[in-house]
């Protein structure tokens, strides 16, 4: 059988995948134990684990057999050989005696010794206010790249929020002021009643672990109002059109 290609986990989640990675692993510590560290009662234990597995995982799957009980017996069955197999094959892994290449036959995985560095962000976030309240803002992020997903670009632990308040929106992320680091949304911004009928920009970019920071975000900016609903006009980058929101269940953002 040809060396099992890894995937993380190394032990595949689906049953079936675990099956054919257990007969790779069993049927090479047959043929030779020691050359992968193992004893003979390790391969005949591995042996043994493999053949219970096989032979539950069939019997859940083929037609005339499948049934709530085969299917129990079957997922028993897995556990039980995953607590077997998992503490052999970190021993195996471990062993420095066996090559890379022998532990990869095996389908262990192997250690990469060189890190990658994580590069510097290569994209923005893209910031939208959700929701107003009474002296408050909700903002969401995303990646530019990926307006409709929740994942963060490769790399990126955090967003850096900045924002500015004065009596008209600005374009330029040097006024702001940094707010702090966020990874989750959503992100409750809340004001002093002082600073009701003036305006919040918001300006934001992505950074990594290490500190290294993407390009700036387009600014959207939203008047800071406190007691009910009233008259909201949205800040667009130039070439933008503003929008009307008549209350907080109107509010709708571009970005």
């Amino acid at each position: 059988m040809p060396p099992i290609e890894q995937s993380e986990p190394y032990i595949p989640r689906t049953d079936l995948g675990f099956k054919v990675w257990l007969q790779n692993m069993a049927e090479q510590l047959d043929l030779d134990a020691s050359r992968f560290g193992a004893t003979e009662a390790d391969a005949a234990l591995v042996m043994s684990t493999y053949l219970g597995y096989s032979n539950a995982l069939d019997a859940a799957v083929m037609p005339g057999s499948r049934n709530a009980t085969t299917v129990a017996a079957k997922d028993a069955q897995k556990a039980s050989a995953l607590a077997t197999i998992r503490p052999l094959a970190m021993i195996l892994k471990s062993n420095q005696g066996v090559s890379n290449e022998d532990k990869a036959l095996l389908g262990l995985h192997i250690d990469d010794g060189t890190r990658t560095p994580v590069a510097q962000p290569a994209t923005a976030p893209m910031l939208s206010i959700q929701a107003m309240f009474s002296g408050e803002h909700q903002l969401r992020f995303a990646d530019e790249l990926t307006p409709d997903l929740k994942k963060k670009p490769a790399g990126v632990i955090q967003l850096e929020l900045y924002v500015y308040v004065g009596p008209t929106p600005t374009t330029n992320y040097e006024d702001a002021d940094f707010v702090g680091v966020y990874t989750k949304n959503p992100i409750q911004y809340t004001f002093s009643p002082t600073q009701a009928g003036l305006t919040a920009t918001y300006f934001a970019r992505w950074r990594t672990r290490t500190g290294l920071v993407g390009p700036w975000s387009l600014p959207v900016g939203l008047m800071i109002a406190f007691g009910g609903p009233v008259e909201q006009q949205l800040s667009i980058p130039t070439g933008g059109t503003p929008l009307t929101a008549g209350g907080e269940d109107e509010l709708k953002i571009a970005a």
